[in-house]
């Protein structure tokens, strides 16, 4: 939180599996409500943690998401390195032994079309090989599935994906999977000051115009002058 908070300019990527595999299969901040655990025998009645609206609410300039063998993931990943600042990642893994498939309605072959949507700047945000998008319910300020007819999307006023609209990420990251499909690629790619460049503007800031003196600093504040020596005890 606090790294994203000052944007430091670094990269960070979460493997998401919802599970703690480490553990022996324990349920984990990110499992879904009736996971069945070691931890959770009668199923899990935790809410679980959306990383990417964490991410946003803790004031991260990028954030993205992606799936760990899926092709589109090289290219997510060098946004997150060109972006200036710090760029957050969550990555969809499997875990093979605790929690095989979990994700598998969205990315299995038969359901990666109907329920993936990667968003690219400046494209609409289309799915389901471009028969659905999405677009905005003003009345009531949120996102809605709308059907396209013919390849029309802005007749059927599907929204084209602005990477610098803070609210159109919050409502992406906050979609239901299931009514809605899983939002893919850069989500949120809007550039300010880093940290590292604040503090050296900062410092540029306070040292224009002064001379460096060292002996100047080192009298500084209360000082004595030894004359003579102490006397013996």
């Amino acid at each position: 939180m606090h790294l994203l908070r000052r944007n430091l300019n670094c990269q960070i990527l979460l493997f998401n599996n919802e599970i703690y595999g480490l553990t022996k299969g324990q349920y984990s901040p990110t499992s879904r409500e009736g996971t069945r655990s070691p931890s959770t025998p009668f199923g899990s009645v935790d809410h679980p943690a959306k990383p990417c609206a964490f991410a946003l609410g803790s004031g991260a300039r990028f954030v993205a998401r992606a799936i760990d063998v899926h092709k589109n993931l090289p290219s997510v990943l060098k946004a997150a390195h060109a972006h200036q600042g710090a760029a957050f990642i969550e990555i969809f893994q499997n875990c093979i032994v605790y929690n095989d498939d979990v994700f598998e309605p969205f990315t299995a072959k038969p359901n990666a079309q109907l329920n993936q949507m990667w968003c690219e700047h400046g494209k609409p945000l289309l799915f389901a090989g471009g028969a659905k998008g999405l677009s905005l319910d003003v009345e009531r300020l949120t996102l809605k599935v709308v059907d396209v007819v013919d390849g029309d999307w802005e007749a059927a006023g599907v929204i084209v994906h602005n990477t610098a609209n803070r609210a159109i990420a919050h409502m992406l990251v906050e979609m239901p999977f299931g009514p809605f499909p899983m939002a893919l690629g850069v989500l949120y790619d809007d550039p300010a000051p880093t940290f590292e460049s604040a503090v050296v503007a900062q410092n540029k800031a306070a040292s224009e115009g002064k001379k460096p003196d060292l002996q100047k600093l080192v009298a500084k504040g209360q000082t004595w002058l030894v004359d003579k020596a102490p006397h013996a005890l």
